[in-house]
């Protein structure tokens, strides 16, 4: 059995900006596999609003990508955010950030 720490360094979302762009890694110390069986679906990055999460931008991986994204910093505006990692096998990992 893999151990709940194996399983969020392998799902947690770690946000990198660096220059002008956002970076979103699946696998904080450990990459998420992208197997045809095991795979992270969707990344969604949305934000916190007085309403509660509004949808900004929506990526769908394919199993032969990396489980990373890459988007202009100037797409969003300066805001909090989350990230949302959903795994086909192992639910959605979150994390937020703030630009």
């Amino acid at each position: 059995m893999i151990s709940l720490t194996k399983q969020w360094e392998k799902h947690q979302p770690l946000v990198i900006i660096k220059e002008e762009n956002v970076i979103i890694k699946v696998g904080r110390e450990i990459e998420h596999p992208m197997l045809e069986m095991h795979l992270i679906e969707i990344i969604d990055v949305l934000k916190y609003t007085k309403a509660g999460l509004l949808r900004v931008k929506t990526f769908e991986l394919k199993f032969w990508e990396k489980p990373e994204i890459i988007f202009p910093v100037s797409d969003i505006k300066a805001w909090t955010y989350k990230i949302q990692a959903r795994c086909n096998l192992h639910w959605t990992w979150d994390d937020d950030f703030v630009i």
